[in-house]
């Protein structure tokens, strides 16, 4: 026992000589003996690593050399060791420094660092026998890779390895490119034989085999570059490992790629129960929908009846009933997509709704007054219209706006806001005579031009001329008759006002045109003046054309009524 207390007091006092310098100079001028070092909790945590090998965490400071100051004179010193300095045997010594067990780890005459009981920690619940036999462990396995690092043949056989490993990812990586290829030029070649077989069988309709096709070349492509990049990480970590210095380096990669590999496995399989709960809520909300467009279809058709619902009205309520459909399936569904509760996508969907609040105000105003337009059933298509100062025929009600055709043929586009805003003119909304067949109980859509006649002309005469030139303008049907009323007595003249039907609402303005014409021709056969424009005084003779005028250069030449633009096109079904 004395021997052995003279040896560790031998110990403590290099240990002291090799931590604290500044300690060793106040003992070279001191008369006193030197305390030995005390070993204090500091606060601090420095972990000890020896060729990239964990050892021992350092917390406690030992005669006021904090637990990085330890960390880094042992490592130092284990750098310092040469080959046969590691040959030396590892051997370790148990006692008391002050009042603090420690334990002191030395290879040969050299102290690599000691372990004191302030260095564990609570939560290990280890005693400072079971921490150094680990930290001996580590220690041992530190040398050992110490030794091979500084052995060159172990440095030229880990070269050797890792450049057999680069010429087998080459290949492997050539291979996989190969392959790609190869797998792409059949998948185009099957698509080439695909559209040539049924282009003919498939004309006018969108062919989703080549989109599929395309999808199914990229996914090989991706697949392809995910191969090559698992074969550049598989030989980095074989590579790493044929190296005692970054072998751990090489380990740790390999534990990293297996535990993100399981966590990826383990997440698809928790994730397989949400989307299949997800698929059958979209399953049957398609079949729902279907079921539901199918009824609307119906009522579009006219094959079945619904109160409240007219077929102008059952295309758009079909949307929004499949719109809401789906809302509330996707709804449903969300819950168990996965990844729906993360913040990512929580965040996400937060700025999507704020975008759409910002920019959808004015396209959600369109929106409600399309739903106004459609359900007012105020115009549809083909009818012929006038929208403020746009007159033509309807050509489509969109969800944003509507489109008019004018008689310039010129496509207008007006927003559904300004058409609900607008007072709307339907010429063609109550029918035609060619559209019903006959008249019993049916209301024509009219037109009516005005005159103003002196009060020398009687009346009836001017009623008669009238309804003649109705009966003679193109046109113009002749049932319900046309009639004349007079809507005003002014001071110079008679108001007398035309109503008569159309064959066909959309050849209004032609039909105008035409009545004009001989309603001139039947007044200047009478001899009888027409006051518009007003005149400032009454004219000594009556204003007419003679007939014998009717045809004076260069208008000697009947007007072929085929040369002038005809009716609008009909209306759709």
């Amino acid at each position: 026992m004395a021997a052995l207390a003279a040896w560790w007091r031998q110990i403590a006092i290099l240990w002291a000589l090799a931590c604290l310098p500044a300690w060793a100079a106040t003992q070279a001028t001191a008369p006193a003996p030197a305390p030995v070092p005390i070993a204090v909790p500091s606060g601090e945590v420095a972990e000890l690593r020896l060729m990239d090998r964990p050892i021992a965490m350092l917390r406690a400071a030992i005669g006021g050399a904090t637990p990085a100051m330890r960390v880094a004179r042992a490592q130092q010193l284990f750098d310092g060791l040469t080959e046969a300095e590691l040959a030396q045997p590892l051997g370790q010594l148990s006692g008391t420094l002050g009042d603090a067990p420690m334990i002191a780890f030395r290879l040969g005459d050299r102290l690599l660092f000691a372990l004191a009981v302030q260095d564990l920690s609570p939560e290990d619940n280890l005693t400072l026998e079971a921490a150094g036999a680990q930290a001996a462990a580590a220690l041992r396995q530190a040398i050992a890779a110490r030794r091979a690092h500084l052995h060159w043949p172990n440095l030229v056989r880990g070269m050797a390895l890792s450049l057999l490993g680069l010429g087998v990812l080459a290949v492997l990586a050539w291979g996989v490119s190969r392959a790609s290829t190869a797998l792409r030029a059949r998948l185009r070649t099957a698509l080439q034989r695909h559209v040539a077989l049924h282009l003919e069988r498939r004309a006018g309709q969108f062919d989703w085999t080549g989109t599929l096709f395309q999808l199914v070349a990229r996914l090989v492509q991706i697949v392809a570059v995910g191969v090559v990049l698992v074969l550049v990480f598989a030989w980095l970590e074989f590579a790493l490992e044929q190296f005692p210095l970054t072998q751990p380096m090489g380990d740790r990669m390999g534990a990293f790629i297996l535990h993100l590999l399981s966590d990826i496995a383990l997440s698809m399989v928790g994730a397989v129960p949400g989307l299949v709960t997800a698929v059958v809520i979209l399953l049957i909300t398609r079949a729902v929908q279907r079921l539901v467009s199918n009824i609307f279809k119906a009522v579009q058709k006219g094959q079945i009846s619904v109160p409240g619902l007219h077929a102008e009205t059952a295309g758009a309520t079909r949307r929004l009933a499949a719109a809401l459909i789906w809302a509330l399936g996707f709804t449903f569904a969300y819950p168990y997509i996965p990844g729906s509760d993360s913040d990512v996508f929580k965040g996400l969907s937060v700025l999507l709704g704020f975008m759409v609040t910002l920019g959808s105000a004015n396209v959600v105003n369109q929106l409600m007054s399309g739903m106004v337009v459609v359900y007012s059933r105020a115009l549809r298509r083909g009818d012929m219209v006038c929208i403020g100062d746009t007159v033509g025929t309807v050509a489509s009600l969109d969800a944003l706006s509507v489109k008019v055709i004018n008689l310039r043929n010129e496509e207008v586009t007006l927003p559904n806001a300004v058409v609900v805003g607008s007072a709307i003119h339907n010429y063609t909304r109550h029918g035609s005579v060619r559209d019903t067949g006959t008249t019993e109980g049916w209301q024509a859509a009219m037109i009516s031009t005005s005159v103003t006649i002196g009060y020398d002309t009687p009346w009836r005469q001017v009623h008669a001329m009238l309804l003649a030139a109705a009966a003679q303008a193109e046109h113009v049907a002749a049932s319900p008759t046309p009639f004349v009323l007079q809507r005003g007595l002014s001071d110079f003249y008679v108001e007398y006002e035309l109503f008569a039907a159309l064959d066909d609402p959309r050849n209004r303005f032609f039909a105008l045109s035409a009545l004009h014409a001989a309603i001139q021709d039947q007044f200047n056969t009478h001899g009888v003046q027409i006051m518009s424009p007003h005149f400032m005084a009454q004219p000594e003779q009556a204003v007419y054309v003679p007939e014998a005028r009717w045809f004076a250069q260069p208008g000697s030449a009947q007007i072929d009524p085929a040369a002038r633009p005809h009716r609008a096109p009909s209306r759709a079904a």
